[in-house]
């Protein structure tokens, strides 16, 4: 992968990025998560008139409180639209598949984490809604960030999960994408191209992470 800074327009960012919109939902469904054990909470210490009530209402009570504060403070974890950006490295992604409502974007990862000494090169998906001014178009060139998810405790070494932003979700400023794609070596671009058909391939892995031989 490739590292590659540029200025995001924030205002932009956030209203097309779908990290971001993922963001909101998650905040939205913990609220009403956590209002709902409180008000199961306080059925069962008011109106059910048994012992296991106040020991059910008791863990409806502290899942409320974890889902309130992770309102406020998951928005934090994530950081504003320019941090998130400058802490991923660039990779080439491409429209692997057009659908009615959306599209699936396939990207040339490295699972290798900092510091491992061989590449571990590997194809990534995600499914997103929009990519302003792009076109819908398979094989259509899409230069991404690739955010890293999870790392197993037994497999330190290496990402399990990696999903591509797209650099046309944090500005608007046409250059800036066609410095991202040429930023990416020609290389690279056509082995991910030459690789469009293992899209069923990837969506059979388990987190949409298929490690290339």
């Amino acid at each position: 992968m490739i590292p590659f800074n540029f200025t995001v327009d924030e205002p932009f960012a956030r209203k097309h990025n779908e990290f971001f919109r993922d963001s909101r939902r998650f905040q939205w469904s913990a609220g009403l998560m956590g209002a709902t054990m409180v008000a199961a909470a306080v059925v069962l210490f008011v109106v059910v008139d048994a012992g296991w009530a106040v020991i059910v209402g008791i863990a409806a009570s502290i899942m409320a409180l974890i889902c309130f504060i992770m309102v406020p403070v998951f928005p934090r974890q994530l950081g504003s639209p320019q941090q998130y950006y400058d802490s991923y490295d660039l990779a080439p992604t491409v429209i692997a598949q057009v659908n009615p409502r959306d599209v699936v974007l396939m990207a040339l990862v490295d699972t290798a984490a900092t510091g491992t000494a061989s590449s571990r090169p590997a194809l990534a998906l995600r499914t997103v809604t929009s990519i302003p001014g792009v076109e819908r178009t398979v094989g259509e060139r899409v230069p991404s960030m690739a955010v890293t998810g999870m790392r197993s405790v037994g497999h330190q070494d290496h990402w399990e999960q990696i999903s591509p932003m797209p650099v046309a979700w944090g500005t608007q400023d046409r250059s800036v994408i066609a410095a991202a794609e040429k930023a990416v070596p020609e290389a690279e671009w056509a082995r991910l191209e030459s690789l469009i058909d293992r899209l069923q391939d990837v969506q059979k892995t388990r987190n949409l992470l298929l490690e290339l031989d």
